[in-house]
């Protein structure tokens, strides 16, 4: 059910005239061109059935015309498709990373200060799932961009979601209370940069780990005084979460937020950067 009033057509139309990348690194978009995003999907530990179906929402979501896609599955050296994290050029065209259900330390140390680089430069990192099961204890520069490590979980089963946040183009369309079978992940160091989105209702689907207080998604915004935007959502364990249009909608809400930093109201979420306002500035003039 969307909100009374709510037209996605509507919505994403207003995405496509308002769109302007708002990274320091990236070049301005104009309205008609897509963003860039680079979906990465290795795993190293735990594999994911769903990832199949994952990379076919993102294919379809791109076909429809909202972004541009780059998968792969590959991130070493020896293979050219899975080069991205080797050169900080290569990877400063994306105006957004994507982790979907990585698991393990898929990152080497050239890797992980090219990765960093990228977001320290105004890059933007969208996290799905077992992206907070990824560099668990390895890498706290990492658990601090996502929000938090993966501490367990309950297995798949149906439970109630609370909408903490219908501001954010990525919950938007949400019902008030979302009812939904998954997989629910408990975590720990959760970061206090976090603003909260959804919580899932421990009550309603019989674990009490997490108490009363159990976020499952989440988003932060000037990363380390960077510019750079982060998205985490706990979502996207079975496969058929990947077909559902209330989280397909989330994710390309999330995927849109992050590569532009726009509010549903077409104003950006966050003050912008020196180089920006120039950008701005520069635009109303020749305008």
């Amino acid at each position: 059910m969307l909100r009374k009033g709510f037209s996605l057509k509507k919505f994403f139309f207003t995405i496509l005239v308002l769109f302007i990348s708002a990274s320091t690194m990236m070049a301005q978009r104009g309205p008609d061109q897509d963003y860039q995003v680079l979906l990465i999907t290795k795993s190293l530990t735990f594999q994911h059935t769903s990832v199949s179906t994952g990379v076919e929402m993102f294919k379809d979501l791109s076909e429809e015309g909202f972004f541009e896609l780059t998968w792969t599955g590959i991130v070493a050296s020896t293979d050219l498709a899975g080069r991205w994290f080797e050169d900080i050029d290569r990877l400063s065209r994306f105006d957004v990373v994507v982790f979907m259900n990585t698991s393990g330390n898929i990152l080497n140390k050239i890797q992980k200060k090219v990765f960093q680089t990228y977001i320290r430069n105004g890059g933007n990192f969208v996290g799905i799932h077992a992206a907070a099961f990824t560099h668990m204890d390895d890498w706290n520069w990492y658990a601090d961009l996502v929000g938090a490590w993966h501490n367990g979980e309950w297995g798949v089963s149906t439970a109630t979601i609370n909408v903490e946040n219908p501001d954010h183009p990525s919950t938007a369309h949400l019902p008030t209370k979302w009812i939904t079978t998954e997989e629910w992940y408990i975590f720990r160091q959760i970061s206090d940069s976090i603003n909260v989105l959804l919580t899932v209702d421990e009550d309603t689907y019989g674990d009490d780990r997490m108490g009363d207080w159990h976020p499952i998604a989440w988003y932060q915004e000037d990363f380390e005084g960077t510019g750079a935007r982060s998205f985490y959502t706990a979502l996207g364990h079975t496969d058929g979460m990947y077909s559902n249009p209330w989280f397909r909608q989330h994710i390309l809400g999330a995927l849109w937020w992050a590569a532009t930093g726009y509010g549903l109201d077409g104003s950006l979420s966050t003050a912008p950067t020196v180089e920006e306002e120039k950008s701005i500035n520069l635009n109303q003039k020749q305008n």
